[in-house]
């Protein structure tokens, strides 16, 4: 086991439907080449779940690595293909600069919080879980 693999923080999810058109994926630890297949493999589930937006907090990521980028433009991708929307919860700095320094910040719609998500997509159906 490699020293890096010893200190990584283990990437967890948590799934909720803040809203019927709406689900929200969380994401926790560090996203780098090790847990990148991972991350990719959860947003395909989430996007199973045929809501009309993805909402990703990345607030609790810890570290944020090409190869996590890499999946972010490919759901990006994806939920634009399909017709639907994606937007990050983006309040850390490792994921900002991340996202910022590679250019790629006008790929993505980021927001605060779930509140400005859900202010910003508008009325939507009923809330339920």
């Amino acid at each position: 086991m490699s020293r890096h693999a010893e200190w990584a923080v283990p990437l967890q999810f948590s799934v909720c439907r803040p809203r019927r058109d709406v689900t929200m994926l969380m994401v926790a630890g560090d996203i780098d080449v090790a847990t990148a297949p991972r991350f990719r493999a959860e947003l395909s589930c989430a996007h199973l779940r045929r809501a009309a937006t993805l909402v990703l907090d990345l607030s609790p990521v810890t570290f944020l690595a090409a190869a996590g980028l890499s999946v972010l433009v490919e759901a990006q991708t994806e939920a634009t293909r399909a017709r639907r929307r994606m937007m990050l919860i983006t309040t850390v700095r490792p994921v900002d600069r991340a996202i910022d320094v590679t250019g790629l910040a006008d790929r993505f719609q980021r927001v605060a919080s779930l509140d400005a998500a859900l202010v910003v997509l508008g009325p939507g159906y009923d809330e339920t879980a």
